[in-house]
């Protein structure tokens, strides 16, 4: 059975600071990719092993400006001059495009023979992650195919197929046209957002274990009770402890 490519995640589920704390993988070691799709099938279920890239692409985009609330900056190197140039994701823009259609195809001529592959789902990329992009490519076209058997794509074949999934699904490819603030050199930046993503949610864990760690050093209070208070009055009672107005480990209700 082809998966749904289209599955719906309307309305998006937020996740509590006590939910991200507890979904959000803290293994920095896993890949980026890796983590957003634990937090995703953890948010949404198995269904999200179904969404395309683009899917998964707004998806996160609109998780981020929930949780993290600023621009994603994105950072791509000048491969004339070296020089790392910061731009910010068009998320606005992302999040306009429309979504692949449930049983969006491309149909392709190869040898004479046409032949039919459905639209990579996250399933279908989790396996290929890391491997060299002819291998990775023809794995997917091998496993998207709706054929019984395939032959082996050329190079030419398997470019038009990328091609022909990209128009299916423009979410699903982030390239950013700038020019280099070192050289001036015009630069098509491709970026994944998954990788700024993982970054900023890092940085927001980290933030909401620091400031658990400090209340609960301050006031002997539970995890659970101070990362169910607004962000505000966490930060408030932070201060508080830090500027020694706080008593030391006096166990308080939360109200």
């Amino acid at each position: 059975m082809s998966p749904t490519v289209n599955a719906s995640f309307d309305p998006a589920p937020v996740p509590s600071a006590e939910d991200l704390v507890r979904l959000w993988p803290l293994s920095w070691r896993r890949p980026a990719r890796e983590r957003v799709v634990s937090l995703l099938v953890a948010l949404d279920g198995p269904a999200a092993l179904d969404y395309p890239l683009g899917s998964r692409n707004q998806r996160l985009l609109a998780l981020h400006q929930a949780l993290v609330r600023r621009p994603v900056e994105a950072r791509v190197t000048c491969p004339s001059c070296r020089t790392d140039n910061e731009f910010a994701l068009p998320v606005r823009a992302v999040a306009e495009l429309p979504r692949a259609e449930a049983d969006a195809v491309v149909r392709l001529s190869v040898e004479g023979v046409e032949l039919t592959f459905r639209l990579p789902v996250l399933a279908d990329l989790i396996p290929v992650a890391g491997r060299p992009p002819a291998d990775g490519l023809h794995a997917l076209a091998r496993d998207t195919c709706l054929a019984p058997r395939i032959p082996r794509l050329g190079p030419d074949a398997l470019d038009r197929l990328a091609d022909a999934w990209e128009a299916l699904d423009p979410a699903g490819s982030m390239r950013v046209d700038l020019l280099c603030a070192g050289c001036g050199r015009e630069i098509a930046a491709d970026a994944d957002p998954a990788d700024f993503v993982a970054r900023d949610l890092d940085l927001l864990v980290d933030e909401l274990m620091r400031e658990v760690d400090v209340i609960a050093g301050g006031y002997g209070w539970t995890e659970e009770a101070i990362l169910a208070m607004p962000s505000p009055r966490r930060r408030r009672y932070v201060e508080l402890i830090v500027e020694g107005r706080a008593p030391a480990r006096r166990a308080a209700a939360v109200r």
